[in-house]
């Protein structure tokens, strides 16, 4: 049997078909997966603050709005640079409360921290990966200045998507010592996260950090709690943004794939069986 003419065509375009699937699954979508060089994507949330009123020893609320910006300044040896910068303001009054920068250093790819780029150490997650797993991730938390484990808890449906829901609960975290008395300070870290598991973006979060003091002959007590959540319209946003990247992953990495190595196997079948038939 000899491959020629429209034989040899068909099976020469099916082979090339299934070379560029292969070449384009293995190599080429995961470069373009990467967490683009000029990332940049603001969050909103919404909550409150405690802090102790040391005269009346009950804890004083502040409602919050928090924005939340990340911003790639860079790229070392193609470790993401990413600036976090983290703004808290008054609900009510709109003036500034605090405001802290962080620079980190991110694999593009899974997503975790890098040590030794950034502005300090840090390891395990910044966020997500790609491809989320019904397991255990750890995570850095900026609060307790340590890696925290982020438990699976369960599986739902959120605003019409499927999302894994992860909890992080760690308590009696060393925390310093309270400032002009010394006192040794714990801390708890509360946080809930609705991720959608293809991309790995979260679609709503919420964190709780209280750091407590041994001030009473009971025990340590709460001196100061900061609550925060998604704002209504993070969490719109992140939704639609986790819709559209599912789709481009399963179209680009899986539908697409399958599809492109059914019709090159199915060109090279034909050149085949065609060959056969005019040898015959």
């Amino acid at each position: 049997m000899r491959l020629k003419g429209w034989s040899l065509g068909l099976t020469i375009v099916g082979l090339v078909l299934v070379v560029f699937a292969l070449v384009w699954s293995l190599a080429i979508f995961p470069a373009m997966a990467k967490i683009p060089t000029d990332y940049e994507r603001e969050y909103t949330f919404e909550g409150f603050i405690l802090q102790l009123n040391s005269e009346t020893m009950s804890l004083d609320e502040i409602p919050t709005n928090v924005v939340r910006l990340l911003t790639a300044t860079g790229t070392q040896d193609d470790v993401l640079l990413l600036q976090q910068e983290v703004n808290f303001y008054h609900a009510e009054a709109g003036i500034l409360l605090t405001s802290s920068s962080e620079v980190y250093g991110l694999d593009r790819t899974t997503r975790e921290n890098v040590s030794g780029y950034g502005d300090m150490d840090r390891s395990g997650q910044f966020t997500f990966p790609a491809g989320v797993e019904q397991e255990t991730y750890t995570f850095w938390s900026s609060s307790a200045m340590t890696t925290l484990p982020a438990n699976f808890v369960s599986e739902e449906t959120f605003q019409g998507i499927t999302v894994y829901n992860f909890k992080i609960d760690s308590e009696n975290l060393a925390a310093g010592t309270m400032e002009g008395i010394g006192l040794p300070q714990t801390m708890d870290v509360f946080c809930e996260i609705k991720v959608e598991p293809v991309s790995g973006i979260p679609v709503y979060t919420t964190s709780m950090t209280t750091v407590k003091a041994p001030l009473t002959p009971e025990g340590p007590i709460p001196i100061y709690v900061n609550y925060f959540a998604f704002t209504s319209e993070t969490t719109d946003e992140m939704v639609d943004l986790a819709e559209s990247t599912r789709s481009t992953i399963l179209w680009f990495s899986v539908y697409g794939f399958w599809i492109v190595i059914a019709l090159g196997a199915a060109l090279v079948v034909t050149g085949v069986v065609k060959a056969i038939r005019n040898k015959e």
